[in-house]
Parts: structure tokens; sequence; C-alpha cells
């Protein structure tokens, strides 16, 4: 289990603004359900779930599990403004891989906050002895596939066509990788 002493942490924007990391909880439910309204429709279209259904929300604040998914919130006082989780597998062959998405509400976009959220994720993949953290995005997404290249992931492929989004639609989706500093102790695991 990763430790979660280090929250609620502060932080602060480019432009001055305080914001609060903190792994999500049960009563985060209706907070969290108004982020998602105000995450555009078309954004909301490549979402794995269909996040226009407060059940969906309800459902991941009723069945929290950090050793499995880790939601972490930037929050501006009690208003969600981000929301990035790490996805791991306790056992099997891709144990040491961690998956991360990040969402960011349109008006904390381009200020510093996706680095930030970014950042964080690879603090919480090292603390829990992961190789690597993974991350993808549909080619359109090119400000978020931008994003986490700047921060070091390096774009692994594009499967051509590979999914498709909430009406059916087609998309090329890209795969990136973040290898995590390891020691040599860690190669024998």
């Amino acid at each position: 289990m990763i430790s979660l002493e280090r929250y609620p942490r502060e932080i602060r924007l480019r432009d001055g603004a305080q914001l609060t990391f903190r792994p999500m909880i049960r009563e985060d439910a209706d907070r969290l359900w108004d982020f998602f309204c105000r995450i555009p429709a078309e954004d909301k279209m490549v979402f794995r779930e269909d996040v226009s259904r407060k059940e969906v929300v309800e459902r991941w604040a009723e069945n929290l599990d950090y050793a499995s998914v880790l939601p972490i919130l930037a929050l501006e006082g009690d208003q969600v403004v981000a929301d990035a989780t790490l996805h791991r597998n306790r056992t099997g062959w891709k144990q040491r891989v961690g998956t991360i998405r990040i969402q960011i509400a349109p008006d904390f976009r381009e200020r510093g906050l996706g680095t930030a959220m970014i950042r964080e994720m690879r603090h919480l993949g090292e603390k829990a002895a992961l190789r690597y953290l993974r991350a993808e995005a549909i080619e359109e997404q090119e400000a978020a596939i931008g994003a986490f290249e700047k921060m070091g992931f390096d774009r692994m492929g594009v499967y051509p066509n590979f999914v498709n989004d909430q009406k059916g639609r087609l998309h090329n989706l890209v795969v990136l990788l973040y290898p995590m500093p390891y020691s040599e102790v860690e190669m024998n695991f």
C-alpha cells in the first residue's frame, strides 16, 4: 500500500491559484459528479465509462480500493477541478505497470495543473515501486499527449482505429510509457 501521509497537499499553480491534492473519499461522490458535469461533452465522448450517469460516479465512491485504483482529486476550496487516477494490478505480469488517467476542468487547463497532476502520479508510481507508468489518449487529444511527452513519457505506439467513442466513431489510440527510476536491487525482484 502506498503511504498517503503527504495528503492533503497544498500546491500553487503558476498563476498563483492555490489548490489541495488529496485522495478521493466516499463523501466526494457529489463533488466529483459536479466536476464531470462541467467537462465538455466532446471530452466525455472518449471516457471509458459514461460519467453523464450519476450512478457511475456513485459506484466509484462506494467501491474505493486504493490498492487497485488510487484517485487523487485537485480541489479549489470544496470544488473538484481535476481528477487523476493510478490503476494497478496487485498480481500478475503487469503488477509493475501503473496506468494513469487525468482529467482537468476546462477553466484550469493550460495553467500548469496537468503537469502537477502528472508529477503527482509519477511520485505515487515511485512509492508503489512501479517500473512503468502508462498513459493512453486518442490521437486527437494532442494537448494531453504533448503534456505527457513534456513530462518524459515516450510515445510507444499508435493503434489505428483501436477505440471507439460513445457514438461508435473509431479513433487511433496512442500509448505512452514513462520508465520509473529503479535500483539494481529492484531488478532482481
